[in-house]
């Protein structure tokens, strides 16, 4: 009998946990928008919400499935609409929406609340909810969150269930789950996070759901006006996230294919295929290594005077360009090879200092750094962008000069000169696709990658049209 309290309270903690860390609802308009792309309420097609929190999908569903048969009987609309909510409190609160809706229209008292409690199951969808096809359209606005962030022992319970590609975060686990209880004419609405879209981590999510599904309908939505309760900020505050509206349907091919490539919210239709050369052709794009802690492997001017020159380069970060201009460096990198020990010198500052180095950068061999770099071709001059901007912004290095710290390191491949790779990144035409293809962060800032680098495309033609 304890042990079954304890369990029921470790549920419980666990399910508050949850909920607590994904609790984001849709606006009524957004919701709107998106009711407004599928083909339903029509025959006897049933319509889902597997993670209904506060009920306001379900609640605007019903609100057209009344306008369009108004004398449906009770139990027939539990059937056609259908709701999933693992928090109790929001399993009540979506329940009293449907009820206070269904006496809007008409219902009276005790049978509003029965067809309320008939329509919002408080359960868990991924763990409890059908194993076969039987819905037609998923609606909704599932959690997002990385799995190692999912509560101990509903992560347990979701790894022993569900395959590998749908593991890396709770919003893949809902879109795998819904793909398997589609019917074969079947559509998923979501407002999601957009990260499943162009993640490396979700090429395979991608892929097995490309298998049954197309992109019909995907849009960006503004994060000031698409949530009403956003998690557990204060008030007025957007989350962290960057929303899409999309629409995916079974046995329709005619718009977005989802495969393991990545997909760019910024273009609302297919994207053009890559024809001609793109930057990775003509460039050699990497990430500047990072170093470790600040003191050991990179040391300012004081500390450099005691140790070799032969062993020091210079090295620059972001705080080294003011108003688009390299200063010159204040810091220098040691460097070492693997299987060649340093002079005496150089091991004692670094055996005086390794105690301060960050867990993740620490080394078997105490004098490599967290990341090798003594490959880098440092003998020509390169390109350094910021891997956080607003825009591409290069900025140029002269030979010799280390950049660090994971931003962007471009050196010219082939025929082509740094002066032209330099020239396209700062074109307007080049900064539009980047706006229109990288993933958005806060404040108007990009995360920059080097796999969105190395896809720029570098014929100006080609560029141009790509934007228009």
């Amino acid at each position: 009998m304890h042990a079954d309290l304890a369990r029921s309270v470790e549920r419980a903690s666990a399910i508050e946990a949850l909920h607590a860390a994904t609790a984001i609802y849709t606006a009524e308009p957004v919701v709107d928008a998106l009711l407004d792309n599928i083909d339903w309420p029509r025959g006897e097609r049933r319509l889902v919400d597997p993670s209904c929190g506060d009920g306001m999908f379900l609640g605007r569903a019903l609100e057209r499935l009344l306008a369009a048969r108004p004398t449906m009987d009770d139990v027939e609309l539990a059937r056609l609409v259908e709701g999933w909510e693992i928090h109790p409190g929001a399993a009540v609160q979506a329940r009293t929406r449907l009820e206070e809706l269904l006496l809007a229209h008409g219902r009276e008292g005790s049978a509003a609340a029965k067809v309320a409690g008939a329509i919002v199951r408080n359960a868990d969808f991924l763990t409890e909810g059908p194993e076969h096809p039987c819905y037609h359209v998923c609606v909704g606005n599932p959690p997002y969150l990385r799995f190692p962030n999912v509560p101990e022992l509903l992560r347990r319970e979701y790894s022993a269930l569900l395959p590998g590609h749908a593991r890396n975060d709770l919003l893949h686990s809902f879109l795998a789950r819904c793909a398997s209880v589609l019917m074969p004419d079947g559509e998923i609405a979501l407002v999601s996070a957009d990260r499943w879209l162009f993640n490396v981590g979700a090429g395979e999510l991608r892929q097995v759901l490309g298998q049954t599904l197309s992109i019909h309908h995907l849009e960006r939505l503004d994060v000031a006006t698409t949530f009403y309760r956003p998690k557990q900020r204060r008030a007025g505050t957007p989350p962290r996230v960057h929303p899409v509206a999309v629409v995916m349907r079974t046995a329709t091919f005619d718009s977005i294919r989802l495969t393991r490539e990545a997909i760019y919210p910024g273009q609302p239709h297919t994207p053009q295929p890559q024809v001609g050369a793109t930057l990775g052709d003509v460039a050699q794009i990497r990430l500047a290594p990072w170093l470790g802690s600040a003191g050991i492997f990179v040391v300012g001017e004081e500390t450099a005077a005691t140790l070799p020159r032969d062993y020091l380069v210079p090295a620059v970060d972001t705080d080294d360009i003011v108003a688009g201009q390299l200063q010159t460096p204040r810091r220098y990198a040691i460097r070492t090879v693997p299987d060649v020990e340093p002079p005496l010198a150089i091991m004692a500052h670094l055996q005086s200092n390794l105690h301060a180095m960050a867990p993740r950068g620490r080394r078997k061999q105490a004098w490599l750094p967290p990341e090798t770099w003594h490959r880098i071709p440092l003998d020509q001059p390169a390109l350094l962008i910021s891997r956080i901007a607003r825009s591409l912004r290069p900025v140029r290095l002269p030979a010799g000069v280390l950049p660090i710290n994971h931003n962007l390191h471009i050196v010219a491949a082939g025929t082509a000169s740094l002066e032209a790779i330099e020239e396209i990144l700062a074109s307007s035409w080049a900064n539009d696709w980047v706006r229109a293809h990288a993933a958005p962060l806060e404040s108007g800032f990009y995360s920059l990658t080097t796999t969105l680098l190395r896809k720029l495309p570098v014929d100006t033609g080609y560029g141009a049209m790509d934007i228009q």
